[in-house]
């Protein structure tokens, strides 16, 4: 559709003034939804009317075998008992389970019906959880059909019966509340109405005694810090207050004799300083620092934590970029990425002695990607490749052996991984893998599909290639760039991504596409693009600034106009806030500028043959709203001389991601559909 009315607002943002040509397409008024479930409808009938579709689908299910949302998450032990989530048989939604015994089956802990009624028990899935040191009760943050807030709910773990009533809770945070070692009450993340954080204690039993709220100034804890999480040492005498989920950083400590918060890191440290404890005084961390940006292990005593020259060199800064601490059988666990692949480290705090979990590479982890140990007096953890789904894994401190609880469901075989390094504009080297069939010639251009994701200090680790399996069935190329802005290789790798750097991620994508195409690999004319969230921005930046590169390009859940990427709604300030940690604010006089040259929708040009394009949205995803598509769709259709398809597609009733495994298999057979329709490829069988 080209003759989208044009109803141009000119504005003024920092020091960039422009026009706006379909500004009412971004307010969800009745004619802009309107328009956008009509383009919807158009997106949904040309991706299931590609022959192929219904085989691609069967072949996504069976390769959804991987699937998060299916899958036991790997469990923890509290209390002499073993906890994991899980979804129910009878499609119950995600709840937690929990058995005496590893390796039973366990029971479920509460049923998503009695939580959230009958009526939302399906689209309700347990996003986050802790459980008491004692295995008594449980913290849940259930989340609704892909919300991203939800609430906090408290379960006995013997009865299952609620404890309190639900908690408000900002699910997108990651933050997890503080358990007292009694599990009589907890402390608790949220923000005032100003938006600043606070700390509130959540008493639970009759007779605890009071705790005053706690709330922090800007000076304290920086307002774009999503959320923090709350660490409660042995024995209940200080409590941490950690921020996440994308730089973590321990900036306040409580003495709960007294009740008074007061800055846990010293004056003028600028970095991630995140761990748990080691004893009841003493907090093990990775410190990331600007003189060890990779990372080192210090031990930290809480009385005197900003005196650094009372803190204790465990590990020291290595090649390896440490993403995780914590301490499991008084031994200090370390999770460290080298080269993007991870490697798991049990160190003795005494003599430095230290055990390694051998695991292949290259390969990944939850702990990689969230960068935390989950709390668990057992160190049970999940690890998977390109080429292997995730097995779940037991690393004893005492014996180093590594046991397996839950083998890999699945492994591909004759598909070759093998990791190159293309060199950026300005001089970087930058890694990326190349997975494909064995059998393939690489001197031979064939499809491709480049993936990443270059932002907010994540780490885009190797991960099984899942719903991607078929494309390199079907002799496709899967390049997994691992950009700057990412968290790769620490935080030098981090800020050299992001705010007034941000153009490196893009110019590094950039370079690792050409690089893939000098080795003769791939060729313009096949190489598709995608990303989400943040990689959803990349893959627009890649549409509008180099479609020489790229013949199809499949954007989800991106953010397309950077001017003004939120509604002006106080609401959602804690989201923008997170917006500012990497790209800057857009009001400011210099990073409007910067922020207005790579702004997708700001800098799409008129006659220009841009590739085919497929959007991916969620209707209630609070943070990358489906206005970004309406206008950026408007935009490019007029523009565009190629000729290729630009297609809407906005999910109902989901958010930043669906909770719902069916959803999630059809969303990836529309978008790899189209995919392989552009590229001339066809399902192969297995």
């Amino acid at each position: 559709m080209t003759n989208t009315s044009l109803r141009p607002v000119t504005k003024t943002i920092g020091s960039v003034t422009f026009d706006d040509p379909y500004d009412w397409l971004q307010h969800d008024s009745e004619e802009a939804l309107a328009w956008q479930w009509e383009q919807d409808a158009i997106a949904q009938r040309e991706a299931e009317a590609w022959p192929h579709f219904e085989t691609l689908k069967e072949q996504l299910r069976v390769c959804d075998v991987a699937n998060l949302l299916a899958l036991p998450s790997p469990p923890r032990s509290r209390g002499g008992r073993w906890f994991w989530v899980a979804p129910t048989p009878d499609g119950g939604g995600r709840v937690l389970w929990t058995a005496d015994r590893l390796g039973e089956p366990g029971r479920q802990i509460f049923t998503m019906a009695d939580a959230v009624g009958a009526g939302d028990a399906a689209g309700g899935a347990v996003l986050w959880w802790e459980v008491s040191s004692d295995g008594r009760r449980v913290a849940a943050l259930i989340c609704l059909h892909g919300d991203m807030m939800g609430q906090w709910h408290v379960f006995d773990v013997d009865s299952g019966a609620a404890v309190c009533d639900p908690l408000p809770a900002i699910g997108y945070s990651g933050a997890i509340p503080g358990w007292l070692p009694d599990a009589s009450g907890f402390y608790l993340h949220g923000r005032d109405a100003d938006g600043r954080h606070r700390i509130q204690f959540v008493a639970l039993d009759a007779g605890v005694a009071d705790r005053p709220e706690a709330v922090f100034d800007d000076a304290e804890v920086p307002v774009q810090m999503s959320g923090l999480t709350c660490t409660v040492s042995p024995g209940g005498r200080w409590v941490i207050a950690d921020s996440g989920p994308h730089e973590r950083t321990a900036y306040m400590i409580c003495d709960t004799r007294t009740g008074e918060w007061r800055p846990f890191i010293p004056d003028g440290y600028h970095g991630e300083l995140t761990g748990g404890w080691l004893d009841a005084d003493t907090y093990v961390a990775r410190a990331h620092g600007d003189d060890t940006p990779r990372g080192r292990i210090v031990a930290i005593p809480a009385a005197t934590s900003r005196d650094r020259d009372t803190w204790r060199e465990i590990v020291p800064e290595g090649q390896a970029v440490i993403r995780a601490a914590g301490v499991f059988g008084g031994k200090i666990a370390v999770a460290e990425l080298l080269h993007v692949s991870l490697r798991i480290r049990l160190i003795d705090p005494v003599d430095g002695s230290e055990q390694i979990a051998p695991l292949k590479e290259p390969g990944a982890s939850w702990i990689s990607g969230w960068h935390r140990f989950e709390r668990s007096d057992a160190l049970a953890f999940d690890y998977s490749g390109f080429t292997e789904t995730g097995g779940v894994y037991l690393f004893d401190p005492d014996s180093g052996a590594l046991g397996t609880i839950t083998p890999p469901l699945a492994e591909l075989d004759g598909i070759t991984v093998t990791q190159h390094f293309a060199t950026s504009q300005d001089g970087v080297r930058v890694p990326y893998f190349m997975v494909h069939r064995a059998d393939l010639d690489p001197s031979v251009p064939h499809p491709a599909l480049v993936a990443a994701y270059g932002g907010f200090n994540s780490a885009y680790t190797p991960a099984y290639l899942g719903h991607l399996t078929p494309f390199v069935r079907a002799g496709g190329v899967l390049i997994h760039a691992n950009i700057r802005g990412g968290g790769e290789y620490g935080k030098i790798w981090h800020d050299s991504g992001r705010l007034a750097c941000k153009w490196n991620s893009y110019l590094d994508l950039f370079a690792v596409t050409e690089d893939a195409i000098a080795r003769g690999v791939t060729a313009p004319e096949k190489l598709a693009m995608t990303g989400a969230s943040n990689g959803g921005l990349l893959a627009g930046v890649c549409i509008v600034h180099r479609p020489d590169l790229f013949r199809v390009v499949v954007p989800e859940v991106p953010i397309f106009d950077m001017m003004q990427p939120l509604p002006d709604d106080p609401a959602l300030e804690p989201i923008r806030a997170i917006f500012r940690q990497d790209y800057g604010d857009a009001g400011d006089a210099v990073m409007s500028k910067i922020i207005y040259s790579y702004s997708p929708y700001h800098q799409i040009r008129d006659d220009v043959a841009y590739p085919a394009v497929y959007q991916v949205f969620g209707e209630k995803d609070a943070g990358c709203m489906p206005f970004h598509g309406r206008k950026f769709t408007a935009r490019l259709n007029a523009a565009s001389r190629s000729g290729h398809r630009t297609l809407l597609r906005v999910w109902r009733d989901t958010g930043h991601a669906s909770f719902d495994a069916d959803i999630s298999v059809r969303q990836r057979a529309e978008w790899l559909g189209f995919v392989m329709a552009e590229l001339g490829m066809v399902p192969v069988s297995s």
